[in-house]
């Protein structure tokens, strides 16, 4: 038995409960068509136009810039001025595809519905961040429209969410941040080398024109 099997066992015997996300969370928008009582709470954040927001970033900033993209980039608090947010979020996408962010810290946004924990005693916010990768297959199917696409927030709002007690979130946490570390040196090690096949497979297989004859790894070569 691993450590989650054995918190769960110890923690919740009879089995995890479940909430739908309005039960658990807050967000920074009032959606239509969703009742007042899904939303006692609007949080209060600023946002920038994409093309502000790729105008900010400088290559020493700590203050982190979250597009709606793959866009990556910092600026500071200078740069930052009015536009400067403070918090744990999840940020989803209000137009375009589902990629799905989580930052914690000081942050300007651009183009993104923002949510944070109801309780932290109940939810790890970083726990349903990576739920939400899970299900990012419905959460991508239920962006809809002929032109750009927009989340039905109502079907989002809806979906139901494990809600295992505190250790087992924070244990689960901790072996997905690990993994993601891991996925993200081997990526890093993977690029490394196909840098260095790149430069030895030019560097021995491709022929150089000295003095009008053509030679590989310093001898001629015979053009058949």
């Amino acid at each position: 038995m691993n450590r989650i099997e054995k918190l769960i066992s110890e923690l919740c015997p009879d089995g995890v409960e479940y909430k739908k996300v309005w039960e658990i969370t807050y967000w920074d928008k009032k959606f239509n068509g969703i009742d007042d009582f899904k939303q006692p709470k609007i949080l209060k954040y600023k946002h920038v136009l994409a093309n502000e927001l790729k105008s900010l970033k400088l290559n020493n900033g700590d203050i982190k810039l979250l597009s709606t993209g793959n866009f990556e980039g910092y600026t500071n608090e200078e740069m930052a001025g009015n536009n400067l947010n403070e918090g744990e979020v999840i940020t989803i996408p209000s137009g375009g595809s589902a990629n799905i962010k989580y930052y914690k810290g000081k942050f300007v946004d651009s183009g993104n519905i923002l949510c944070s924990s109801m309780d932290g005693r109940v939810l790890k916010l970083k726990f349903l961040y990576y739920y939400f990768l899970n299900i990012k297959k419905i959460i991508e199917n239920s962006y809809r429209g002929s032109g750009v696409k927009h989340p039905d927030m109502s079907l989002i709002l809806s979906l139901l969410i494990p809600i295992p007690p505190l250790p087992v979130q924070e244990e689960i946490v901790k072996i997905l941040d690990k993994f993601t570390e891991l996925e993200a040196e081997l990526e890093a090690e993977l690029e490394a080398r196909k840098k260095q096949y790149e430069y030895y497979r030019n560097k021995l297989l491709t022929p150089v024109e000295v003095n009008g004859k053509w030679l590989l790894n310093g001898k001629p070569v015979e053009w058949k």
